[in-house]
């Protein structure tokens, strides 16, 4: 589940035959699976096969498609089918999501070889290129405006078994069934039929009677078409009921989908807020943020932060998740640009013999890709880290997103969806996602989770002489962003101290010379150059969890929980019926102080779920705002 899984990249011979139609063509060949990634012509293979198979652009009239595929390799399929999605009429805000799974990622290089086939693809393929996310296990989502795409790496049957969400279209392209046969099993169309929406309709090149078999016994109907090229026959169908079948536990409800447009009401402009309104803006929603005060004036506003994973040693879905966040959120600064991330690089290190021994078991493990994670004499390096100017980060997720500047006392349901209320005003919304850390304990829908405060602050010393990369030790030294008036200088911190609702945030000397102090157990000469009254300190209060990981999804209705799952406590086994939801409201916070890398991964989860298309069900589970619930029924009926 999490990094404990090496994800290896393709290896490929160059320099194979294609199907001899052309003969001056080569094409790239699997040396594992010993099979071509595509025909001569594998652009109009691909338009044969898949698009029109699938009756395909002639299905993008709606306000939302979702496409998926069992093989991504090349990217030719995506890159066909967004082609087509551009040039398509469709109805203004429409929405493509493709879905792909795939054991073997293609390196850059020969990623960049193979698009060289189509050059009528060349910016898409360009774009695609510059966004894959690097070779780690598990679900990446990938935003390209209007098309997004959500890639798992690993074992297909695994990482179907992991997902939920509806597929309109199937692209059936592992290598052929004589070569990857378990690609073709009864049990990945199980679970491609799980994933279907209604009408559904899949298309694939192969006409192999076991793979017919596979899926009729899933529940699919196929007819044999004219093939391609020298394949006389290809095959496509549909399945018009799929089962309604769910591996979630029944009190990790899934929420129902929003329709396309949906006006969704942020509650808070800090990171969470901020990569809400972006993720929700990108999946075809229409947000609109309330912040009293100015956006990111929390804890998100503190002059620095670091951008640096949170690594579990062994298979977790805690590590799974903080893992991917990272990977996430690098891709996203890179592709912000501009003045908000400093790539210094974060030096971890390593202050113990027990530190040590995890270290080098996240490095045995894989924990991140190859390239992402050195062994140093003091601990382990992160070269693609660095240090981010919060502020400037939240304002560029929030770009053009509607800002309301009130104070929001109130959220009352509605036939159709909620109101916001605040002293000046009371607005109509379709859904409300609770985004404002601590604060969220004074709405009576959140009231009853586990949200705990913890103060802390930060030091910056505008004229001292900064590490060269960002050393975190616990406490953590860094240089300065670099950018605007925070443009030189470093940043230690920072303290931790337990901080109620409502606690005054200050400054005090002492934070600061605890800070100084704890920097010197690392760094003796760094901290004695630092002046304690040169300091210009920060201090915030961040909203933390009981098992450190953010709470994200839709906010249950807790009395009908009680009188649903009080059986837990006896640990009565029975058919318990799924949680009833408060239907229209969601909740993200509890980031602790991993948010900066924590947020973005974590909105994108939500606003998936929000849209119906494939994402990751066992993370959203690890989320879900009802796990404490839960986990205290359990643990009273076990004492």
């Amino acid at each position: 589940m999490s990094g404990g899984k090496h994800i290896h990249e393709a290896a490929i011979e160059w320099g194979a035959p294609g199907d001899g139609t052309a003969p001056s063509f080569f094409a790239p060949r699997s040396t594992a699976f010993e099979d071509v990634y595509f025909s001569d012509d594998g652009a109009a293979e691909t338009r044969h096969i898949f698009l029109a198979g699938n009756g395909l652009p002639a299905r993008f009239n709606s306000l939302r498609f979702s496409i998926g595929e069992l093989g991504f390799g090349t990217g030719l399929n995506f890159l066909c089918a967004w082609d087509a999605w551009t040039k398509a009429e469709k109805p203004p805000g429409a929405r493509l999501s493709f879905f792909s799974v795939e054991a073997f990622p293609l390196g850059a290089d020969d990623m960049a070889r193979a698009h060289e086939a189509w050059p009528e693809f060349g910016p898409l393929a360009a774009r695609l290129r510059e966004r894959l996310p690097p070779p780690h296990p598990g679900f990446h989502h990938v935003g390209f405006g209007d098309v997004s795409l959500t890639l798992y790496y690993g074992d297909a049957r695994e990482g179907l078994a992991q997902a939920e969400g509806g597929v309109d279209a199937w692209f059936l392209d592992g290598f052929s069934p004589a070569k990857n046969p378990a690609m073709w099993s009864e049990d990945i169309f199980k679970e491609l039929a799980r994933l279907s929406n209604p009408n559904a309709t899949f298309a694939t090149f192969t006409v192999a009677g076991g793979v017919r078999r596979a899926l009729e016994a899933a529940g699919f109907e196929w007819e044999k078409r004219p093939g391609f090229g020298r394949k006389k026959q290809m095959l496509a169908g549909r399945i018009d009921a799929p089962p309604r079948e769910t591996g979630r536990a029944p009190w990790f409800a899934r929420p129902a989908p929003l329709t396309p447009g949906a006006r969704i009401a942020v509650i808070g402009a800090g990171i969470a807020g901020a990569s809400l309104a972006h993720a929700l803006r990108a999946a075809g929603f229409t947000p609109s943020v309330y912040e009293a005060s100015a956006p990111a004036s929390g804890a998100s506003g503190n002059p620095a932060g670091l951008v640096m994973p949170r690594l579990d040693a062994g298979e977790t879905s805690a590590g799974a998740f903080h893992a991917l966040a990272y990977l996430h959120t690098v891709k996203l600064l890179g592709e912000i640009g501009g003045a908000v991330f400093n790539p210094c690089g974060v030096l971890l290190h390593a202050g113990s013999d027990k530190e040590r021994e995890r270290q080098e078991k996240l490095l045995a493990q894989g924990a991140l890709p190859e390239g992402w994670m050195e062994r140093r004499e003091e601990g382990l390096f992160f070269p693609q880290g660095g240090v981010v100017d919060p502020p400037a980060f939240v304002a560029a997720l929030l770009g053009e997103t509607a800002l309301i500047a009130e104070k929001v006392t109130a959220l009352q349901e509605t036939e159709t969806g909620w109101r916001v209320v605040t002293a000046g005003s009371q607005e109509a919304f379709d859904a409300v996602v609770v985004a404002n850390g601590l604060e969220a304990l004074r709405f009576a829908q959140a009231a009853a989770l586990p949200l705990a405060g913890s103060m802390g602050q930060v030091d910056w010393f505008p004229d001292a002489a900064p590490p060269d990369h960002a050393q975190a030790f616990g406490p953590y030294a860094a240089p300065a962003p670099k950018f605007g008036e925070r443009g030189s200088g470093a940043i230690i911190g920072a303290t931790y101290a337990p901080a109620a609702l409502d606690d005054r945030v200050q400054v005090t000397k002492e934070a600061t010379g605890s800070n100084i102090a704890a920097v010197a157990g690392a760094l003796p000469d760094f901290a004695a150059s630092l002046d304690a009254e040169a300091s210009r300190p920060r201090a915030s209060v961040r909203c933390t969890t009981p098992d450190r990981l953010p709470v994200c999804g839709p906010l249950p209705d807790w009395a009908a929980y009680t009188s649903v799952y009080e059986g837990l406590k006896t640990g009565k086994r029975q058919a318990y019926p799924a949680g009833a939801l408060q239907p229209g409201l969601f909740i993200l916070t509890g980031l602790g102080s991993r948010g900066l890398v924590t947020a973005p991964y974590a909105a994108a989860l939500l606003a998936a779920e929000l849209s119906g298309t494939p994402t990751v069900s066992t993370l959203l589970q690890a989320l879900h705002p009802a796990r404490f619930y839960i986990r205290d029924l359990k643990r009273a009926g076990a004492r």
